[in-house]
């Protein structure tokens, strides 16, 4: 009875196994159809972008340009011949109106959607389904504006992409018994496998349930009728915003399961059978009858008599117990024999201890657990009692000085865990250095205390030398990095300056303009040069994400090609496995170029140049600097004249260059290295002279998986305001040039020059929709608390901060992301674009986080 209430559970549990088994199939089944989603959608991804870099080659051809229809309709013929999946290609000028077709024909596109959207984005722009103006065949349009040399938009760029390649291009990728669908952002199938020809076209049914729905996978009966487990992957918008589902049949994906079970069911019925009669058959033979001997000879040795045994006679768990029952008698006849040994032992113990206390150096005291002293060696009488009897009292009583008092407070917090304590201190009256250790047992601890003071000394020696050696070498740093920022800054100060005079005395129109010109570009360079300065001290803002850095480098290629120029072969070698890593894109993307026309310029008679990224797991020790771990190593590989052993220790430092006057700052490989080791990574060079340089960047590996970014809004056009705006900021230029931009776009402006100013002002009954602040002002409150008053005098009030760099100052104030920011230097239009985004109470696009 027992045997088979006891097989409950397991056949309990064993029903339990199959519903998990079930859920857990269904789990893998969801997770697969996730996986194969995903996968559809890099495709359909890496076709958008495909499509999106002709269209950015096409415009920036001359005749695109120019407007020249006939070279413009032959290119664009042998471009439709090289691609065949695209059905037209079009360019049209801002009315809408084709000056170029692959069809010599002219088409109006005004009222399309794509064609509206592209020209108040000003960017890559992807339509939805439709029928082609000229082909009258399901196509899906992808449009981007071109600009011509003076930097105004001249039209869009149009290519249809023919919906029968690309539900040809579903079909393979589909597998027997899936259902693999592409739709717009509306709902409309693009293509669909199985059954193209019927669905395209059509709303997908459901499509919003579809959109809300917050689980990764559902159970859907399709629109063919078959019940599926269905996932989707969301494109961004930029890319289109194509909703791609992947379907696999359910009732394939459970039908093992099913087989499984029914199998599983006939097995726990034969087992349990056949158990119950084995058990009923071994109860009687192997427990009942030992046992009864075991009861036997337990009742004798309960009298005292342990000269009986028993033997079962038979291996097994009774016959171990009646073994372990006859040790025990075995033992109690020995016990009292086995007590005298010990305790000659523990005497003989002792006395080893006593003198290998008494042999050494340092000083050692016993104390039990009252913190009693119970015994102290030869040092320990002479250089801590100095001979006074201290037996028997307690440390505290034996030692009453302040300092000491408070080591044996430390001593006892820590050994009153059981924890092993160390304490390093100083003795003034002897002028020693001791470190105490503490030993904690059952019976109380013992106190070693040894002489430190000539390691102390040692020590201090070295750390005064080690802080002047670096005090040098940051002195010798901090000057070459000034003498480099002076002399760049002095430069770009120098354009400023010159220009800024001779539109004082230009009468020229065109001149003053051509100045002002000039001086906005030496500005912009000293944007440029400040962000490289930020780089190398590893304080700019990083955006990292999760990418494939061969994919990435690919996509890249053919600007890294079109920067060596000619006379240059350059390789590429990736690894189709390699691991994702978590860096900044754009960043690495600007690393990478650095590294490129570096290596270019160590090979002036032409080269080769390989680019190479592969998996690599760094031990403990086997790269200086770097810590062990997985990481993904980009490397640049040039056949130049290498680097002098004497110059690699210096390559990355900041303003040091080989490169003549005028070709080189000084500062690509220091931000190289910055951006690196801001990153967690690190960056290794191995060269040596005529046989050419390697630099690697070892790139941490992801821990997570690749996200779909968030969706990018459309840029909002700038106009202007007439909100009241109160600017806040100590340098007075700065407040009286601002107040001008923001005049100029008609808003009414009050000015400040402190917070406690602008305080005042917040107090009174002037009216303010929008409070413009710098953050670091000296002297006073700081813009964060300046813009937490200001809420809280002033409901509803907006806030915008604005600094050059705001890092440190936010985690001082623990404000990081608690108000928008606009970066300086600013221009008039991303000033009034922040200030839109802020009264809107959306985050602006050229805010700085």
């Amino acid at each position: 009875m027992l045997v088979a209430v006891a097989l409950l559970p397991a056949i309990a549990i064993q029903g339990y196994n199959e519903f998990d088994r079930r859920r857990a199939r269904q789990f893998d089944v969801q997770d697969h159809a996730l996986s194969l989603a995903k996968l559809a959608a890099a495709d359909q991804q890496q076709i958008v972008q495909g499509i999106r870099q002709v269209l950015i080659a096409l415009s920036e051809l001359p005749s695109i340009k120019s407007r020249d229809s006939s070279r413009c309709i032959a290119y664009l013929s042998a471009i439709k011949q090289r691609f065949p999946a695209f059905i037209t290609i079009i360019v049209t000028d801002l009315n809408g109106l084709s000056f170029c077709h692959t069809d010599g024909k002219q088409v109006a596109v005004a009222k399309r959607s794509y064609f509206t959207r592209a020209l108040a984005t000003g960017a890559f722009t992807v339509g939805e389904f439709s029928i082609g103006l000229s082909s009258d065949r399901n196509v899906i349009q992808f449009a981007l504006p071109f600009y011509d040399d003076n930097r105004s938009m001249g039209g869009v760029i149009i290519a249809s992409l023919g919906l029968d390649w690309l539900g040809d291009y579903v079909a393979r990728k589909a597998s027997t018994g899936s259902a693999l669908a592409v739709t717009d952002r509306n709902g409309t199938y693009l293509a669909r496998y199985p059954d193209n020809d019927r669905f395209v076209g059509m709303k997908m049914p459901g499509f919003k349930h579809l959109m809300m729905e917050g689980r990764d996978a559902v159970d859907i009966v399709d629109v063919d009728g078959i019940e599926r487990i269905q996932s989707r992957a969301v494109l961004e918008d930029e890319s289109g915003g194509f909703v791609i589902s992947f379907g696999l049949d359910k009732a394939q994906a459970f039908t093992e399961i099913q087989r499984e079970t029914l199998r599983d069911i006939l097995l726990i019925l034969l087992s349990t059978t056949l158990v119950l009669a084995l058990a009923s058959l071994g109860a009687r033979q192997f427990i009942h009858r030992p046992l009864g001997r075991l009861v036997d000879a337990a009742n004798q040795w309960r009298r005292g008599e342990f000269s009986r045994r028993v033997d079962i006679g038979a291996d097994g768990e009774i016959a171990l117990v009646a073994d372990a029952f006859n040790t025990m008698a075995d033992a109690l006849e020995c016990r009292e024999r086995e007590l005298s040994k010990a305790k000659d032992a523990a005497e003989e113990a002792a006395a080893r201890i006593t003198t290998i206390f008494e042999s050494t150096n340092d000083s050692v005291l016993i104390v039990d657990r009252d913190w009693c002293i119970q015994y102290l060696n030869g040092p320990a009488w002479a250089s801590i009692a100095e001979g006074h009897d201290i037996i028997g009292k307690t440390l505290f009583e034996a030692f009453q000085d302040d300092r000491q008092i408070e080591v044996l407070q430390q001593i006892e917090e820590k050994t009153s865990e059981q924890q092993p304590a160390f304490v390093e201190v100083y003795c003034p009256r002897r002028n020693i250095w001791y470190a105490i250790n503490a030993f904690p047992s059952s019976q109380g601890f013992a106190i070693f205390l040894r002489d430190i003071t000539e390691h102390k000394h040692a020590l201090e020696a070295r750390h005064q030398m080690e802080e002047q050696l670096h005090q040098s070498q940051k002195m010798e740093s901090v000057g070459q990095l000034t003498g480099g920022v002076a002399h760049d800054f002095n430069n770009l100060l120098t354009v400023v300056s010159g220009n800024l005079e001779l539109v004082e005395t230009a009468t020229d129109v065109r001149k003053v303009r051509k100045y002002a010109a000039a001086a906005q570009r030496a500005i912009d360079r000293g944007t440029k040069l400040t962000a490289q300065l930020l780089a190398f001290s590893r304080r700019q803002t990083l955006n990292p994400k999760v990418f494939n850095a061969s994919q990435r480098i690919s996509e890249f290629q053919d600007l890294v090609r079109q920067a060596v120029g000619a006379g240059y072969e350059v390789k590429l070698r990736t690894d189709d496995q390699l691991w994702l890593c978590y860096v900044d894109p754009s960043l690495l993307e600007t690393a990478l170029l650095n590294l490129v026309l570096n290596a270019r310029d160590a090979m002036p008679d032409g080269g080769a140049l390989q680019i190479e990224t592969r998996n690599i797991v760094v031990e403990e020790g086997a790269l200086t600097g770097c810590v062990a771990g997985p990481y993904v190593r980009l490397s640049v590989t040039d056949t130049g004249c290498g680097i002098p052993p004497e110059v690699q220790d210096r390559v990355f430092e900041p303003f040091f260059t080989t490169k003549e006057v005028g070709k080189g700052t000084g500062l690509g490989l220091s931000m190289v290295y910055g951006f690196v080791r801001q990153s967690g990574g690190h960056v290794a060079i191995e060269s040596a002279p005529g046989e050419g340089t390697t630099i690697s960047l070892y790139l941490p590996k992801a821990a997570q998986k690749a996200e779909v970014e968030e969706d990018v809004k459309p840029a909002q056009l700038i106009t202007s305001g007439s909100e009241r705006i109160l600017l806040v900021d100590d340098n007075k230029d700065i407040l009286e040039v601002t107040s001008e931009m923001l005049t100029m776009r008609g808003y009414q402006v009050s000015c400040a020059r402190s917070g406690a100013e602008a305080l005042r002002m917040l107090q009174s009954d002037q009216e303010f929709e929008l409070l413009l602040t710098d953050i670091v002002m000296p002297n006073g409150m700081s813009g964060v608390e300046l813009a937490r008053d200001a809420r809280r005098l002033r409901h509803g009030i907006k806030i915008l901060l604005t600094s050059g760099y705001a890092r440190d100052a936010l985690q001082r104030h623990n404000a990081v992301d608690e108000f928008p920011i606009i970066r300086k230097p600013f221009r008039l239009t991303e000033l009034a674009r922040s200030i839109q985004a802020v009264m809107k109470c959306t985050k602006s696009a050229t805010a700085d986080r």
